[in-house]
């Protein structure tokens, strides 16, 4: 019974994680932008992201703590999601305890002297950087969730699906 309730909360979790990755990474971000210009959309974006950062950190400790309980009890398939969490972790950890905050201090000093190819340059590569770590825990999260997803069509061992009766027309 444990063991179904940690998987339970390890797949809602990881639904709610992939479904924000995705709306803050290809709708929230590129809409700012789109709508009010790049200036206003960086100010809204610096709001933003540190939060949705920290939140995908927090979800990473969880699930690789999910993970860890149920490996003691569970597959070998756990322990490759364990391997894949664990790179999530760091990555997230990364982008919400360095990358990020480093980012937002590098814009802070470029709109202080937009003119400045230095700090220009600097903040567009701590800028990139950030985009490709998110771009790929994102990518991470949408394998993880067709991962369980895959693992939903086959009925957990001991068990059958009912079979749909024909019916007779009488």
């Amino acid at each position: 019974m444990i063991p179904r309730i940690l998987w339970l909360v390890y797949g809602y979790l990881l639904v709610f994680l992939t479904g924000g990755a995705l709306l803050m990474t290809l709708f929230v971000a590129p809409s700012l932008f789109a709508h009010l210009g790049v200036r206003k959309a960086g100010e809204a974006v610096s709001v933003l992201f540190p939060g949705y950062f920290h939140l995908l950190f927090t979800g990473a400790i969880i699930e690789v703590s999910l993970l860890l309980l149920l490996s003691r009890i569970s597959s070998r398939k756990t322990k490759i999601l364990l391997w894949g969490w664990t790179g999530g972790l760091v990555l997230s950890g990364a982008l919400a305890l360095y990358l990020g905050p480093h980012a937002l201090e590098l814009k802070r000093l470029h709109d202080q002297m937009p003119a400045d190819m230095a700090r220009s340059e600097a903040f567009a590569l701590a800028h990139r950087i950030t985009f490709l770590l998110n771009l790929s825990l994102l990518l991470g999260l949408l394998a993880a969730t067709l991962s369980l997803l895959s693992g939903t069509v086959n009925p957990p061992p001991g068990t059958t699906l009912p079979v749909p009766q024909p019916k007779n027309p009488a």
